[in-house]
């Protein structure tokens, strides 16, 4: 009788875990991201289920729509946004929920650094394009957490990073905006985000060198980091910029960067919170200028 018992406990447990986990593989988890200290809602917020390849940001309004079919209930949801302090969750404490999540300000004790004058302002990174080498993202649905990012050599002393230049093979869109990462380098893979608030920027030109300027931010580094770029929103497809890649016989709408053979390397990854590839001799044209 006891074995009995014991047996209908093992499979009504089975049961109510095959239904929890069910359930969650069916649902979406939703919320909204706000600033602990007002409550004003964080725009492009990221939120990114840990070493997996799914991954979302927020909204205009703050809000946030995550896809956890298929997740276990406890695998670490991390939302985080430069210049906070980032919090973490399983899926389990946030399905069937009306999220709010706050993030508090990161405070950060700033060092006086001297920099040194270089005199002319020198370039670092790759200035030149090598024929039908490309990266980037294709299809019309941004703001997963995608980033595209090389490393770049700035030397011993503290420089500061003046512009930006970026070589757009061709965009399918009226403009993107793209979150800019500077980060240091962990056993040759990037690591910490060293930059203290959000630098977004806005490409609308079709193709060609872009130029910013990012001498209104104050960026002062030395050693070896990694600068990336994150797709973050496309704004108007043209369907007269199609293109066909990869042998494929329909136009599809790309965002794409051209590369440098043989030279640097490239990371890449696919979600705010997904595991960092890096591939070595070919680097995005991208570079710098410092002072």
């Amino acid at each position: 009788m006891t074995n009995s018992r014991n047996k209908m406990k093992t499979i009504s447990l089975f049961i109510l875990s095959f239904l929890i986990s069910t359930q969650i593989n069916c649902q979406i988890i939703t919320g909204k991201v706000a600033d602990a200290s007002n409550g004003e809602r964080l725009i492009y917020a990221s939120i990114g289920i840990v070493n997996a390849n799914q991954g979302t940001i927020s909204d205009e309004q703050g809000n946030f729509h995550l896809d956890v079919k298929n997740i276990p209930a406890n695998a670490i949801i991390r939302v985080s946004m430069i210049g906070y302090n980032p919090q973490t969750f399983t899926i389990g404490d946030l399905i069937d929920k009306e999220n709010e999540i706050r993030l508090e300000s990161k405070i950060t004790e700033l060092t006086e650094i001297i920099v040194k004058p270089l005199g002319k302002p020198v370039i670092i990174g790759s200035t030149q394009i090598s024929k039908g080498i490309l990266c980037g993202w294709g299809g019309t649905d941004p703001g997963k957490g995608y980033e595209i990012g090389t490393k770049l050599e700035l030397g011993e002393n503290p420089v500061r990073i003046k512009s930006l230049h970026l070589h757009l093979h061709k965009q399918s869109f009226d403009s993107t905006l793209f979150r800019l990462h500077i980060r240091n380098l962990v056993d040759n893979m990037p690591g910490q985000e060293l930059l203290n608030s959000e630098i977004l920027i806005k490409v609308e030109k079709e193709s060609g060198w872009i130029d910013i300027d990012l001498s209104k931010y104050n960026l002062v580094f030395e050693g070896d980091i990694v600068l990336s770029l994150e797709w973050i929103k496309v704004m108007g497809l043209n369907n007269n910029k199609l293109m066909k890649m990869n042998g494929q016989k329909q136009y599809t709408a790309n965002v794409l960067f051209s590369e440098k053979k043989n030279k640097g390397c490239i990371y890449t990854r696919w979600g705010s919170e997904a595991i960092w590839s890096r591939f070595e001799d070919k680097s995005p044209c991208f570079y710098v200028t410092v002072q």
